[in-house]
């Protein structure tokens, strides 16, 4: 543009020679007119001449601009025309003899360019021209501006990203970084642009990271996981992602973004123990287990040896539990489990699979070995455990099951070894049980019973029967006993002995005692209210029911729902239940006192009751168990026994009840050794309330 406006206007201003007028004008019109350059000539503000690029750049007609229609000030942004003013003002002057200026011009249709100016200031006949030059740069500029912009942003993103980002040379040299790499490494940017990668990096992870950086230069995008060490010492897992940098085609170093993921590891390892293992022992959890047992399937049927599963469950916890506190069975719970760990062997996997459950993984042993170290769980689990401020006795009950071939699956395995583990619990505990066909069967009858119990009161399908108690020496009704039956829909009778222990395994000895309690008490008022002679009702209450916290308010509830004095009502509990030597069965036996009832102690002479509790609680009365009733007529050490237990008891104050009399022989010797009381077939069997036979004016049983 400069170079034709010199030429042009140069030659036409310095030209000495004459020439013809008409040779000049079809210069000027070949050369300016029809030039592809804006052209002007300026004069006092105002255009003297304008060529057609520069009337087709702006979209004015020649006139408009020449004949001062459209002022110069009409066509440049407000915000510009200071300094066009400046740049004209210093042209005419002769400050400068040309110069190049951008400014903001709007066309005829308002639309707005920039535009680069070029002027230059001329003499002729005493009045002084500009003469120059208009290109439309608005493309350039906003290219310029786009780059600047992306500049700007690649900066911002750079500097303000929360994770590292920098480049290295091919020689793994830092030449940039970002704030978060600085605070990544611990390190300046001045220290890090003065040293290579290679330090930063763990030495176990460097040969993997040196790899990746080789791809890396090599022209792969590559992303991994490895461990630095910071400034300070402090160990931090990151995720590298490598990818090349290149120019002009060429690769001049690496670019580089980590992320550091040590929470997000830290997370996932917490989230994986959440789901893998038991948040309180931290041993493996039962998903995890099998999971294992599954594993070792596997192996086992390469290897064609049998895989053995232990399922361990402990005795009495739920006593613990209740008595103790929840923050003492968990302590408790946590000494277990190091224990069971510290017995078995280290390729063995031990679970927590349930509240007080645990299951161990044995993947190759022989059946004599894993016998052995059944008998060594139940030696070692007895020993006493020391949590928080007590000293805690218990025992587990084990059962075992070994993997039986093809067919066997995790879950098969598992359900046998728990089998027979409640095979173990019921009928011996502190022992262990292998796994049998014929097991399997009396289990299948146990859950039953524990899944249809629980629903046995709500469709009443429990009952009472009674059995008198008659007064040796009278021989008239004393008191009756309460003796619980369940008519099961589909099973038909079935035994006490069967479905108590699991209530009591269960906990639904509670519903059910309450509802015995609430039974009984409204049916010897019942008795009460229709005129017969008044006898006292004797309700059987368990170890859990007696170490419940609220059993003392049940039986004050169950008095006054129904309106019972409390003299007519005698709890029995068993000659064990006074080893248990907890602060609540303390005072709910006091309070039951206190609160008139009677107490009695069942199975006399089975257990091993001190006599000091004898005198503590204040029994009533004590019975004398069956088995030892019924050595009297086999002239075994049952006499003497049954003698020595009635004098005890007299000297303490206690009355005795023999239970279990059969025949007339033994109810002689009874009444010879001046024993109070006695029930057994030999007056009747256990009965419905309608079938007890009870007469208005007294019967004698004897």
């Amino acid at each position: 543009m400069k170079q034709i406006a010199d030429k042009v206007f140069g030659d036409l201003i310095e030209l000495d020679a004459p020439m013809d007028n008409e040779f000049y004008q079809e210069l000027f019109e070949v050369t300016v007119q029809n030039a592809p350059v804006s052209m002007y000539v300026l004069k006092e503000n105002s255009y003297s001449f304008i060529n057609k690029h520069f009337c087709e750049l702006l979209g004015y007609a020649e006139a408009e601009l020449l004949h001062g229609e459209i002022a110069l000030t009409d066509l440049v942004h407000p915000d510009d025309i200071g300094l066009m003013k400046e740049c004209l003002s210093r042209k005419i002057e002769g400050q400068k003899r040309h110069d190049q200026h951008r400014f903001r011009i709007f066309k005829k249709n308002r639309e707005m360019i920039v535009a680069e100016v070029y002027a230059k200031s001329m003499v002729r006949n005493g009045e002084t021209f500009l003469v120059g030059s208009v290109v439309d740069v608005t493309a350039e500029v906003q290219a310029m501006a786009q780059v600047k912009e992306n500049q700007e942003r690649f900066k911002s993103l750079f500097d303000n990203n929360p994770d590292a980002v920098y480049t290295f040379d091919l020689d793994g040299n830092f030449i940039d970084a970002n704030p978060a790499c600085e605070r990544l490494t611990g390190c300046s940017a001045l220290e890090l642009f003065e040293m290579a990668f290679m330090p930063l990096v763990v030495p176990e992870d460097l040969p993997k990271t040196l790899h990746h950086f080789e791809k890396a230069v090599r022209g792969e995008t590559v992303t991994y996981e490895i461990f630095i060490t910071r400034k300070d010492g402090q160990q931090r897992a990151v995720e590298i992602s490598n990818f090349p940098m290149k120019l002009n085609g060429e690769i001049i170093g690496v670019y580089g973004v980590a992320v550091d993921i040590t929470e997000r590891n830290e997370n996932k390892k917490l989230m994986q123990d959440l789901i893998y293992f038991d948040s309180l022992t931290k041993l493996p959890n039962r998903k995890l287990f099998e999971d294992r047992l599954s594993q070792v399937f596997q192996i086992s049927q390469l290897h064609d040896h049998k895989v053995a599963v232990l399922f361990l469950g402990l005795d009495r916890f739920k006593f613990i539990n209740d008595s103790l506190g929840h923050n003492r069975g968990d302590e408790f719970l946590k000494a277990v489990a190091q224990r069971l760990e510290a017995t078995v062997g280290e390729a063995d996997t031990v679970a927590r699979v349930a509240g007080d459950e645990f299951a161990i993984l044995l993947p190759n042993a022989k059946e004599e070995e894993v016998c052995l170290l059944a008998a060594k769980l139940n030696e070692v689990m007895s020993q006493p455990f020391h949590v928080l401020d007590h000293s805690l006795s218990i025992s587990c009950s084990i059962g075992i099951a070994f993997s039986g071939g093809a067919e066997e699956t995790v879950e098969k395995l598992i359900r046998k070894s728990d089998a027979a583990m409640y095979f173990t619990k019921k009928y011996g505990k502190n022992n262990y049980t292998v796994y049998s066909d014929e097991l399997d069967q009396q289990t299948s009858y146990k859950l039953i019973l524990e899944k249809d119990l629980k629903k046995a009161v709500r469709k009443q399908e429990l009952e009472l029967h009674y059995q008198p108690i008659t007064n040796l020496k009278t021989g008239e009704l004393s008191a009756v006993e309460a003796l619980i039956r369940w008519n099961h829909p589909t099973l038909g009778q079935v035994s006490p002995d069967d479905f108590i222990p699991i209530s009591e395994e269960t906990g639904e000895i509670i519903s059910i005692g309450k509802w015995v309690l609430q039974t009984a008490c409204a049916q010897i008022k019942e008795w009460q209210e229709k005129g017969y002679p008044p006898f006292e009702i004797c309700v059987n209450t368990s170890t859990i029911q007696l170490q419940h916290p609220s059993f003392v308010q049940t039986v004050k509830d169950a008095l006054d729902e129904t309106g019972l004095d409390a003299k007519w009502l005698e709890l029995e509990v068993t000659e064990s239940i006074l080893m248990e030597d907890t602060k609540i069965l303390k005072q709910n036996l006091l309070d039951l006192k206190k609160l008139g009832v009677s107490i009695s102690i069942d199975d006399f002479g089975t257990g091993f009751t001190s006599l000091n509790y004898l005198q503590q609680y204040s029994f009533d009365r004590v019975k004398i168990d069956r088995s030892f009733v019924s050595d009297i007529t086999e002239e075994l050490k049952g006499k003497a026994i049954t003698s020595t237990i009635i004098s005890l008891a007299h000297q303490l104050n206690m009355s005795v009840i023999a239970e279990g009399i059969e025949n007339e022989e033994q109810l002689a010797y009874l009444i010879q050794e001046n024993c109070d009381e006695g029930q057994g077939y030999y007056f009747s069997r256990p009965v419905p309330a309608d079938e007890l036979g009870l007469s208005l004016v007294g019967k004698k049983f004897c």
